[in-house]
């Protein structure tokens, strides 16, 4: 009988290579940003092994393509292996032509006038599409009304600039009914004035459990599409003041869409709120968007300032938040007391999120000490993240010590400190002295104190330095984020 070694087993060799480094981050010299690169030295050293594990391990090289970060493969290459493509990710003006696969999972596709029709055959050749972002060229270009029609296991769709008139876009989104769990709706031309006619058509979308929208002037009206999504979980707007009788018109607009969202859609939990729109509309949303005796899970607003009527409006909800995310970008008084209040009366919290980028710089320890007064009663906080603009350390003149600014690898040199370890957001930019953070001492020991009560904090973000619990790296993710964050 003849005895395989495990490393000539082809499971073996493929569970190998999911582990294969293929992508690293590379400080761009013209953009000066870090970017995700093709470098797959490794799991090129690996495909010479044998011919098993070259047969074995070159669908999982060639599963993801990306035009950007694979700008410097021949295009020859790209034709060869395309037929192992899985994941697709092209942006505008970059070069494309169809390679010939037929299996995608998931696209992001951007496409430009030139090559538009390439893009829709892609769309027509690969019905087993899962996930597609399909944004159009300019906002005078015609959604197809057919644009989806062989698409029927599309699960998430995001859409923009597209000209939808004439309910091109409910027409577009019927044979996708039966199927769809996510949808995002960004700009588009053609939106009619009361937002009555975006969605023609359209049918039910039963499936439909997570929606992002940008609504009018801009976008389709939010309240159409709740009436058409009744198992709709999760919603995340971005609501701009309209150019006439903005007031009047934004109140219209947020009443009724809280009042659709209340009456035809019982499972609402999770609430994200951002855009120039008045803050006593964003008050009404979160006020009404729930019937009586039930409460959001999950909110995460933008707000022009934080107040006591900040509290007022979220206290609804206050006995069944889990998640709770503020930014604040306009009020440059905003007190810091009113920041961390409210956390006092939402005891389920697990994770809470506070930004105020508007803020004169505050001194730390300041801070610190706001955070602790706030958060007792948070005993099931599992994540904390303060993004406030403090004071360079070495002004800082509340630092019990004095000037004891230090670069926080090297405090955290010799090992975790009361039990938190640091990781570095910029981890591939480490050698550059500049792009490392410094903390006050005396600041980074009073935050641990601070937060020596929450036992199942595990992960503690502030001003850009993670801590975390655990030494592993991977701990540092924001894994368990909420479904929306802060990317005003």
């Amino acid at each position: 009988m003849l005895l395989l070694r495990p490393l000539e087993l082809p499971e073996i060799v493929a569970r190998i290579g999911h582990f294969l480094p293929l992508w690293v981050q590379e400080l761009s010299k013209e953009t000066h940003r870090l970017e995700t690169v093709l470098r797959p030295k490794t799991f090129h050293a690996c495909l010479l092994v044998s011919k098993l594990w070259r047969q074995t391990l070159l669908p999982i090289f060639w599963t993801l393509y990306d035009a950007e970060g694979m700008s410097h493969v021949p295009n020859d290459i790209l034709k060869r292996y395309s037929h192992h493509f899985r994941n697709f990710y092209m942006q505008q003006g970059q070069v494309v032509s169809n390679y010939g696969c037929t299996l995608l999972t998931n696209a992001t596709l951007n496409p430009s006038t030139v090559d538009m029709e390439e893009m829709r055959l892609l769309l027509r050749t690969n019905r087993g599409l899962k996930s597609l972002e399909w944004n159009g060229p300019d906002s005078s270009e015609l959604l197809a009304i057919d644009e989806f029609a062989q698409l029927r296991q599309l699960e998430s769709l995001s859409l923009s600039q597209w000209d939808i008139s004439e309910g091109r876009l409910g027409l577009a989104l019927a044979p996708l009914a039966g199927s769809l769990k996510r949808l995002d709706l960004g700009w588009f031309m053609s939106v009619t004035e009361d937002g009555d006619n975006d969605l023609g058509d359209c049918p039910m979308l039963p499936h439909v459990g997570t929606l992002r929208a940008t609504a009018l002037p801009h976008g389709v009206d939010p309240s159409g599409i709740a009436l058409l999504c009744p198992n709709l979980s999760r919603i995340d707007l971005t609501l701009h003041r309209c150019d006439i009788d903005a007031d009047s018109k934004d109140g219209i607009i947020s009443k009724r869409l809280a009042d659709s969202l209340r009456i035809h859609c019982p499972k609402l939990s999770a609430l994200a709120l951002r855009g120039s729109i008045a803050q006593i509309h964003k008050d009404t949303l979160i006020r009404n968007c729930i019937a009586a005796g039930r409460g959001l899970t999950e909110l995460v607003v933008v707000l022009s300032s934080v107040d006591k009527d900040t509290l007022d409006f979220i206290t609804p909800h206050a006995s069944t938040l889990e998640t709770l995310g503020i930014l604040n970008v306009t009020d440059e008084d905003a007190s810091k007391e009113n920041l961390f209040r409210m956390p006092v009366v939402c005891p389920r919290l697990k994770w809470f999120s506070v930004a105020a980028w508007s803020c004169w710089e505050v001194k730390g320890h300041d801070v610190v000490q706001a955070l602790k007064v706030s958060t007792w009663r948070c005993r099931e906080l599992e994540i904390l993240d303060v993004d406030i603009q403090e004071l360079d350390p070495d002004s800082d003149e509340e630092t019990l010590a004095g000037n004891d600014s230090i670069s926080l690898d090297r405090l955290f040199k010799d090992g975790p400190i009361q039990g938190w370890y640091y990781h570095s957001e910029n981890c591939a930019l480490q050698d550059d002295e500049s792009e490392r953070f410094s903390m006050s001492e005396v600041v980074v020991r009073a935050l641990f104190e601070a937060v020596k009560g929450l036992d199942r904090l595990r992960l503690l973000r502030w001003s850009g330095a993670i801590f975390t619990r655990s030494s592993n790296r991977a701990s540092a993710d924001f894994d368990g984020m909420p479904f929306i964050y802060f990317d005003y």
